[in-house]
């Protein structure tokens, strides 16, 4: 059984006792020789609109991969020079995928959490929804948990100032995951960080993840 799991990174070299969500580029070649599991979507950076009917329909063909346990990253980010409108439209064809696959989404968002909630609000998808690399301040986490999204805390954890450090005890515990993202760090030291800011021992915390990655996930029959 790993001792830690982390829930969306874009590594994917081995480290020991650790399970591992790799996000998958879309020109991956899912292979049982690689026994990762993998999310995969249209990140809002990369969608362009003369080839986005192509790029979905690529998507939907793979997101039936067992391999692949997760649609994403996906989301809306407001830094870039992507109408939001079309962004919005991608994200939420990727949300009712996930639906129709029963998979959970991991969500990227950039100043667009307000978007973010009334989306879920309104398709009231049955999916676990996890905000991904969370490091904003503690209204709009206290927001995000109201309306039942999981939140994953990453290497932000390594400032003691960041707004991750300082979240991270007004996160209910089962709503709570942790990851590497594509940071040169890895997993079991962000666990450190995470117990050390929550005054959770690292063991019970460790448990408290492995719950939660069973409980997402048990339709996929993925249980630790």
């Amino acid at each position: 059984m790993p001792k830690f799991i982390d829930i969306h990174t874009h590594n994917q070299t081995t480290e020991e006792n650790t399970l591992k969500i790799v996000n998958a580029p879309q020109s991956h070649s899912f292979s049982v020789q690689t026994p990762n599991l993998f999310s995969l979507g249209l990140h809002p950076w990369y969608l362009d609109k003369n080839t986005i009917e192509n790029d979905f329909e690529k998507l939907e063909q793979s997101a039936k991969n067992q391999q692949v346990v997760m649609i994403g990253e996906c989301g809306l980010d407001r830094n870039i020079d992507i109408d939001l409108a079309f962004q919005t439209d991608i994200f939420i064809r990727q949300i009712q995928l996930a639906e129709r696959l029963q998979k959970p989404v991991v969500i990227h968002c950039v100043r667009a959490f307000p978007e973010i909630i009334a989306i879920k609000k309104k398709l009231q998808p049955s999916i676990p929804m996890i905000i991904h690399g969370f490091n904003n301040n503690s209204q709009i986490c206290e927001q995000l948990i109201e309306h039942q999204f999981y939140i994953s805390l990453g290497a932000a954890l390594i400032n003691p100032n960041s707004n991750a450090s300082k979240v991270i005890k007004m996160i209910p515990k089962e709503k709570l995951f942790l990851e590497t993202d594509d940071k040169n760090c890895t997993i079991s030291s962000i666990f450190a960080l995470a117990s050390a800011y929550s005054n959770v021992p690292i063991e019970i915390l460790q448990e408290i993840i492995i719950n939660n990655f069973n409980r997402i996930f048990s339709n996929q029959n993925l249980e630790t």
